[in-house]
This record gives structure tokens, C-alpha cells and sequence, in this order.
């Protein structure tokens, strides 16, 4: 589950994870779409400006940076998932994974702060604010879809590995009908004596008690 989520983490980064479109009258005229790595203005027309201005944020490094830490835990998971693995290794893939599922978060964390930032910006203005017909619709991209998919899924291995990670619990001490305590002295301790018999029909079966006669 860690691998196949440091997949799409990256991949998402790739995809778009922002889409806004400028509408007049209904029909799109120019659609912005922002990535990981990118952020471009597609002109649905000729003759519509299409530049944009400032640098995009680099979102992909720091998908790139979740992907790498789950790959790592992925592969410490595999290690530990033996069952000749000591505890400590068990340990390390649980933290490796939560290390990776809590960078993931935060990353998915901040590009939707940035996603509620460009909703807010993404409007007509200048010449365009007051005129009538001019629309802006904005939306997540797959992309960003696929990266908060990606955290369920590290978040998910996370708390598996933690299970996973925690040591088995100690069995119970044996019970014995004696006292199992070595004495003082060394001598080991000595089983338990058989029970006596009951005497058969109430009579003495050491010692029977002659009837013939002289006796």
C-alpha cells in the first residue's frame, strides 16, 4: 500500500490539480490549469491573450520528496514482514511509514490552501470586472484527486505497520499443582508423590486379617 501510494503521489504531480476556465456568455475562452511542476493559460480562440504572470509553486518536489519517503518505507516493510524480523525492524517500517503518510498529508494539506487561494483570485478584472456575461468556474484537477487518494492509502499503511510493529503479548506462566521452587541448596525440585489408593471394601489391604483356624 505504501508503494502504490508513493505512485500516485508522484504521479499526481504530474496531472493537473487545478482547473479554472474564463467563460463569456456560457463558452469557455480561456482555461487555466495549474500542476506540480507548471501552470499554463490555453486560448480557446485566437486573438485572447493567454500569458500569465509570477512563478507557479513547484508542489511536485515535495510529492517527489512523499514518494521517495513511502518507497523507503515500502521497502523496510518488506524487510520486516519476515517472520525471522526482530522487533526493531518492525519498529523502523512503522515509523518510516508514518514519517512518509504525515509529509504526504501536509503536501495535500497545503496544495488545498493554495487550490482555495487561486478560487479566490481566479475572477474577471480590469475591463472584463463589469462586464456583463463574463463568468470564471474553477475546480480540483485529478490530479489532485489522485495525490488525496494517495494520502488514505499512506495513512492507511501507516496504521497497519503500527499494528504490525507492536510486539506480541507475553504468554502466560505455566500452572502446576506443586510447588515448582528449587530449595535453597540446589537440589531440583521433586515431582509430586501418586496419591494413596482407597483401601478395598473398607478393610486393610496392607495387613488382612487371618480367620483360620490356630492362628
Amino acid at each position: 500500500m505504501a508503494l502504490l501510494a508513493a505512485a500516485a503521489a508522484v504521479t499526481g504531480a504530474f496531472l493537473p490539480l487545478f482547473v479554472g476556465e474564463l467563460r463569456f456568455d456560457g463558452e469557455t475562452q480561456l482555461k487555466l490549469t495549474v500542476t506540480g511542476w507548471d501552470l499554463s493559460a490555453e486560448a480557446a480562440g485566437p486573438g485572447i491573450p493567454t500569458s500569465t504572470a509570477g512563478e507557479p509553486v513547484r508542489n511536485g518536489w515535495a510529492l517527489a520528496g512523499a514518494g521517495l519517503l513511502l518507497l523507503i518505507a515500502a521497502v523496510i516493510g518488506l524487510a520486516a514482514a519476515r517472520r525471522a524480523s526482530s522487533p526493531g525492524g518492525k519498529f523502523a517500517a512503522a515509523l518510516a511509514s508514518g514519517i512518509g503518510a504525515g509529509f504526504l498529508a501536509a503536501t495535500t494539506l497545503s496544495i488545498g490552501l493554495q487550490a482555495i487561494s487561486l478560487h479566490g483570485s481566479f475572477r474577471p478584472a480590469g475591463i472584463a470586472e463589469g462586464t456583463d456575461g463574463v463568468t470564471t468556474a474553477d475546480s480540483f484537477g485529478v490530479g489532485f484527486w489522485l495525490v488525496a487518494g494517495a494520502t488514505v492509502l499512506a495513512i492507511v499503511a501507516a496504521t497497519l505497520a503500527a499494528g504490525r510493529g507492536k510486539r506480541a503479548p507475553a504468554p502466560p506462566p505455566p500452572t502446576y499443582d506443586y510447588d515448582p521452587v528449587t530449595p535453597r541448596y540446589g537440589f531440583p525440585a521433586q515431582q509430586p508423590l501418586p496419591r494413596p489408593q482407597p483401601p478395598v471394601n473398607g478393610g486393610d489391604a496392607l495387613n488382612p486379617r487371618r480367620d483360620q483356624p490356630g492362628s
